[in-house]
Parts: structure tokens; sequence; C-alpha cells
């Protein structure tokens, strides 16, 4: 159920338990993926899972932050993360006044995260609302990762590269099967500031998208897919993924 396409009698009627929410950015993937990529492959998981599940769907975030690939200006859309905290937080207790229990966040890049957090910690100590934040790559299909991927992951690299490819085949510009447009960088601790920022991500690239493949693809996004409809089944009857061990 999309949000958007309901008209508000209809909304008053809908199962309100859980809701999913796809956040992204515009940002350099390489030369052969969208520049959408992380939007679009938090929107694929977060739709198909909610067909499956029946739940409602809000509109996807399309904007985030990034400190490092806002050096390719052709096309990366960075806004800051005060702008982007306000944001997720104004998203979240909009979703909480509308009634919903449990807010699932299907989140598709890293440099969102610290604003998610801050602003879900926030809205749930204003609200009842119980949000479920998930950075779909790392969280999701772990041993479907394992099994399959022959490199590290990375950024538009084999991982990212397959599952797109899978998702949105007609959106993969080429495959550089050459290695053209393979690169990895190794960073010792956590280092800032633009003579690091210029050593990486020269390509937009971390990683070995050559070898990707549609099959890997797929065997990823299948287990995402799987393990979200799992969690919104799990949150319809009151389980939360919270675990006890003592």
């Amino acid at each position: 159920m999309r949000w958007w396409e309901l008209t508000w009698p209809e909304f008053e009627k809908v199962d309100k338990t859980v809701a999913l929410l796809p956040t992204g950015i515009v940002e350099a993937h390489g030369p052969h993926l969208p520049l959408g990529t992380d939007a679009l492959m938090a929107t694929y998981i977060a739709e198909e899972a909610a067909k499956r599940a029946n739940a409602l769907l809000l509109p996807t975030v399309w904007y985030g932050n990034t400190y490092v690939l806002d050096k390719f200006p052709p096309g990366t859309i960075s806004i800051s993360n005060e702008t982007l905290y306000m944001l997720y937080r104004d998203i979240f207790r909009e979703v909480a006044r509308n009634g919903i229990k449990y807010l699932v966040v299907i989140n598709g890049h890293g440099g969102n995260t610290d604003a998610l957090s801050m602003a879900a910690k926030d809205a749930a100590k204003e609200t009842n609302l119980v949000i479920i934040i998930i950075n779909w790559w790392i969280d999701l299909a772990k041993e479907a990762r394992k099994r399959v991927l022959e490199t590290p992951e990375g950024h538009a690299a084999e991982d990212e590269t397959s599952e797109v490819w899978a998702a949105y085949p007609d959106l993969v510009k080429w495959i550089p099967r050459d290695g053209s447009a393979d690169e990895w960088v190794e960073v010792r601790f956590r280092v800032y500031g633009k003579e690091a920022y210029a050593m990486e991500y020269t390509k937009a690239v971390q990683g070995y998208p050559s070898r990707a493949s549609q099959e890997k693809g797929r065997t990823i996004l299948e287990a995402a897919i799987s393990e979200v409809v799992q969690l919104i089944n799990d949150l319809r009857n009151g389980k939360l993924p919270i675990t006890k061990v003592k």
C-alpha cells in the first residue's frame, strides 16, 4: 500500500501497525551505475517487502549527506547533516501523528546513519513510535553475501553493481569486465581532510565491479526482502528484533 496513493478515507481504514520508509542519496556511483543507486535499492527492497507483506510504504527520501563524493559535482547532491536530521525528525513525528506503531527505515546510504540515529532517538522520546533502522547493505542478507561474493563489499563494487543489475537492469550503463572501473583503497584509522579525500574514490568506486553478476544480485536481494518480510510479520505479532541472551 503506497501511502501517497491512498485517499484520506482509505488511509483511515488501513492497518497502521507497520510502515516502511526508504532513504538514500543522489551520488556518484562509478561510471556504470546511476546516481540514484542508494535510494533506488532501498526503494526496491522496501517496495517488494511491502507488497509481499501488504504493509504501508512511505515515499522515498532521495536526498542524503556525503562528505567524500561531493567532489563529483556532475550529479552528486549532498545536503547538510543538520538539514537531514530535521527532515527525518519531522517525518518520524508525522508518521507517529498518523497512528503508525512501528516504522521500519530501509536506509541505503552510510552517510545518512548519524542523522537517522539522532532523529530516531529524539522522535522516540517525544512519541510512542518504535523506529527500526536497517542499513540494508550491512544488516540484511549476510549469509547470502558470504555465499556469492568473491571480492570485498564496497561502493559501486561487485555487490552493489550486482544488486542494481538484478533490480534495474536498464539503468546499468555497462559492466566494466576489463577492470577499468575497479578501485580499492586501504585506509588505516578514520582519516578526515581534503588531502585524504583526494586519494579516495577517484573513480567513485571502492571495490571490483568487474566481478558483478545479475545472479549474485538476485540471490542477495531475495534474501534481504525475505528478512524484511519476516520482520514485518514479527512486528505485527508484537515481536521486536531484540533477543535477551541472559
